[in-house]
C-alpha cells in the first residue's frame, strides 16, 4: 500500500476551500490531518464555522479545526469577498449547525506542534493568506524544515489577475497579506507556488456542477450548491466567461500527484511596498540570483486528469 499523503490544510473557507477540504477527504491516498483557519474570503469566525459545519456534513467532524489569525501583520482584515463567496462565505447557502467546536489551540501553535510531532511527514497547504503560516514561522522558524513541503496557493506570473478584486498582476492570498507572503518565502522551507497561471485553467462549470450535485453525497450538494454562486461570481468578473476556477482543490491535488504538474524553479520575492503591485511575486531569472529564495512555481497541469479525480473525489461525500 502506497504512503498517504499526509497534509494540514490552512484556509479561509470560503467556497474553493470548502471544495478543497472535500478533495482532500473523497482522496484515499491523502490524510487530512487537521485544519487551520483564518480571514480572508471571510473573517477568521465564519470561516473556522464553515470548516466545522463542512466536515460534519461530511461525516468527518473528527478532523481537529483550530482558529488562527484575524488579521494582517500589518493593516487591518479587508472584510473579504462577499461577492465572490457570499456574505456567509458559503453563497448563503446555510448548512445544519455543527455540534462540534474549534480545538483549544491557536491555529499557528497547532502548526508548529505537528511540524515538530511529525518531521518530514506533513504537507502545508496554505489555500487562504499566509498569515498563520508566518506567525508560526515568527515564532518557531526551525519548523520551516519540519514540514516535507510547504505548497502555497498563490501568485500569478502571466495571469491577468483578478477582475475588479486586487490590482492587476497579484492573486488575493498574497495581496492580502504580503508581508507573510514575504515570511514564507524566505523561511527556508521546501515551496511550491500554485498560481492563477495554473489555477484559473482547472474548470468548474455548470454542468460539472451539476453532475458532481447528482452524484454526490449531503456535503457534495450543498458545495455544489453554493458553487452556483461563485460562478455567477466569475461570470461579473469576467463576462462571457462560462467556468469558475478550482485555485484551492488544485494546490491539494499538486501535493498528493505533483507528477500533475510542471515547474520551475525560481528565486522569487513579494513586493510589499508597490502602489499598484502590492503582493505580486517577482521572480528574478537572472544568473545571479540569490538561491536563498527558490520556490518551485507550477507552470502547467495536466488538467483533464485533475477535472476527473476532482469530481470523483468531491461527489464521494
Amino acid at each position: 500500500m502506497s504512503e498517504k499523503c499526509r497534509i494540514i490544510l490552512d484556509v479561509d473557507t470560503g467556497i474553493d476551500d470548502a471544495l478543497a477540504i472535500l478533495y482532500a477527504l473523497g482522496r484515499e491516498d491523502i490524510s487530512l490531518e487537521a485544519l487551520t483557519t483564518t480571514y480572508g474570503n471571510i473573517d477568521v469566525d465564519t470561516a473556522t464555522r464553515n470548516s466545522l459545519q463542512l466536515l460534519e456534513l461530511a461525516g468527518r467532524s473528527d478532523i481537529p479545526v483550530a482558529a488562527g489569525v484575524s488579521r494582517p501583520l500589518t493593516q487591518p482584515f479587508n472584510g473579504g469577498a462577499p461577492f465572490v463567496h457570499g456574505d456567509n462565505g458559503f453563497g448563503g447557502i446555510d448548512m445544519p449547525p455543527a455540534t462540534s467546536s474549534p480545538v483549544d489551540l491557536w491555529g499557528p501553535d497547532m502548526l508548529i506542534e505537528m511540524a515538530r510531532k511529525y518531521p518530514g511527514e506533513l504537507y502545508l497547504l496554505a489555500v487562504s493568506p499566509m498569515t498563520n503560516v508566518a506567525q508560526a514561522l515568527m515564532k518557531a522558524p526551525d519548523i520551516a524544515t519540519k514540514f516535507r513541503k510547504i505548497v502555497m496557493m498563490g501568485s500569478t506570473l502571466s495571469h491577468p489577475g483578478i477582475g475588479g478584486v486586487v490590482p492587476p498582476m497579484v492573486d488575493a492570498n498574497f495581496h492580502n497579506d504580503p508581508e507573510a507572503a514575504r515570511i514564507v518565502l524566505q523561511s527556508g522551507a521546501s515551496l511550491v507556488a500554485v498560481g492563477m497561471d495554473v489555477t484559473m485553467h482547472a474548470k468548474l462549470s455548470a454542468t460539472d456542477i451539476e453532475a458532481i450535485k447528482k452524484r454526490g453525497g449531503p456535503a457534495a450538494k450543498a458545495a455544489m450548491e453554493a458553487s452556483r454562486f461563485y460562478l455567477a461570481s466569475y461570470e461579473r468578473m469576467y463576462p462571457g466567461t462560462d467556468y469558475c476556477g478550482l485555485h484551492d482543490p488544485l494546490a491539494v491535488a499538486l501535493a498528493e500527484l505533483p507528477e500533475l504538474g510542471t515547474y520551475e524553479t525560481l528565486s522569487a520575492d513579494i513586493e510589499c511596498a508597490g502602489t499598484l503591485t502590492r503582493g505580486q511575486m517577482l521572480p528574478d531569472r537572472r544568473p545571479s540570483a540569490s538561491k536563498d529564495q527558490l520556490v518551485d512555481v507550477t507552470t502547467d497541469v495536466d488538467y483533464d486528469r485533475f477535472s476527473m479525480l476532482f469530481a470523483d473525489a468531491v461527489a464521494a461525500h
